[in-house]
């Protein structure tokens, strides 16, 4: 699978060359519209166009000298409002792709955009916050928590850190490996813990994970619902095990991705570095780095496929990354991470989306990058999404 600046320069290429298609020239859009990649072009333009003069690429740009050259070039309408937005975010060569592409867009494509309908308080991006349930039931909210020790269970002390994770201190006995606490991240949040046993675990948005205060007997258990990384602490003769729903992954220590939200399809886990043994009810396997095991929901198997790894760790990294992805699929991934509703109203797009969006941008800048494709219009109504076919 192409990396999305690769897949852009062969897209671009099939652009010049006038062989692309109405699938690609949407792709090509939203790829240009989600990422900065724009700077590795600046010779392309120029020997297609001839128009744009040596400078920094970062310089302010003359839009209206451009789309002046364009439009006499082809005699097209464009839409001015996408072209203001994306020439004041990227500069010089970046807003004169955007002209080409978008002017070439509408020639397939002659109804304008339709601005996201906003509301007056902006739905802003996640944050860290957690809920620690204590072995006394007792509920910490962590971001109301001071650094420090923040609890004590028998001889293990529960930190909070400086940059606002949570750790394990102290040594834990028998009893203490039947004592549990739970971490969970509600929507619009992500958290790192490191587990008594030194174990990083890093959890997405709507997400949770229950652990022993130690790991005792013969293997270290942990069960998660929703989305985790996982960095083990390497101990030969005390294996680590995931339980995720139907699935359970076996590993010594390695570093791994398991998905497995309840509004998905399927589980999946990811090998990055190491080895882990996925069982199922059926069958067990060794997974490899760089596959994954997808296991769908309600079956007793799963399938091993290779990995895109960009996009399985993008939410640990800090983006959204689409690779042929429905609009349900991100819509899900919307409404963890910045806590709202999504609602469906008439025919739900088919279409397949491209691009990499930074986490920290808020919804509305999210929902204008999809709607580029003109495959989908939103509404936004307080911390509701109203998802609407797009004008085609």
């Amino acid at each position: 699978m192409n990396h999305p600046q690769e897949r852009l320069h062969l897209l671009f290429d099939k652009y010049l060359s006038d062989s692309i298609t109405t699938v690609e020239l949407d792709e090509l859009w939203m790829l240009i519209h989600s990422m900065d990649a724009a700077a590795d072009f600046p010779e392309s333009i120029k020997t297609a166009w001839g128009n744009v003069p040596e400078q920094d690429t970062t310089a302010d740009v003359d839009g209206n000298g451009i789309l002046a050259r364009i439009l006499e070039k082809h005699g097209q309408p464009v839409n001015r409002r996408v072209i203001a937005v994306l020439k004041n975010n990227w500069g010089k060569i970046a807003a004169s792709m955007l002209v080409l592409l978008g002017l070439r867009l509408l020639t397939h494509k002659t109804a304008e955009v339709r601005p996201v309908i906003t509301p007056h308080v902006t739905v802003t991006a996640g944050n860290n916050k957690a809920v620690l349930t204590l072995s006394n039931g007792e509920h910490l909210l962590l971001n109301d928590q001071a650094t420090g020790t923040i609890a004590r269970q028998g001889t293990m002390q529960v930190i909070k850190n400086k940059d606002g994770s949570l750790s394990y201190t102290g040594s834990g006995n028998n009893k203490s490996g039947d004592t549990y606490n739970t971490l969970t991240i509600p929507p619009g949040s992500q958290y790192h813990v490191t587990l008594p046993d030194g174990t990083g675990v890093w959890l997405n948005a709507a997400s949770s994970i229950r652990y022993p205060l130690s790991f005792s007997g013969n293997k270290r258990k942990v069960d998660i619902d929703g989305e985790a990384f996982f960095e083990v602490a390497q101990n030969a003769a005390v294996p680590f095990e995931v339980n995720a729903g139907a699935m359970q992954v076996l590993v010594l220590g390695t570093t791994f991705n398991i998905m497995a939200y309840k509004d998905e399809s399927s589980i999946k886990t990811t090998l990055v570095d190491g080895a882990v043994k996925v069982v199922s009810r059926e069958s067990s396997q060794q997974l490899k780095p760089g596959l994954q095991a997808i296991f769908p929901n309600g079956e007793n198997n799963f399938r091993i496929v290779p990995a895109d790894m960009k996009e399985v760790l993008a939410w640990k990294e800090g983006e959204f990354r689409f690779y042929d992805t429905d609009i349900a699929s991100i819509m899900r991934q919307v409404a963890r991470w910045y806590d709202v509703e999504i609602v469906y109203q008439g025919a739900i797009p088919q279409n397949k989306f491209y691009g990499v969006i930074p986490r920290q941008h808020n919804v509305s800048q999210l929902l204008e990058v999809l709607e580029v494709t003109h495959h989908v219009h939103f509404r936004i109504d307080g911390r509701k999404i109203i998802v609407m076919p797009g004008p085609k």
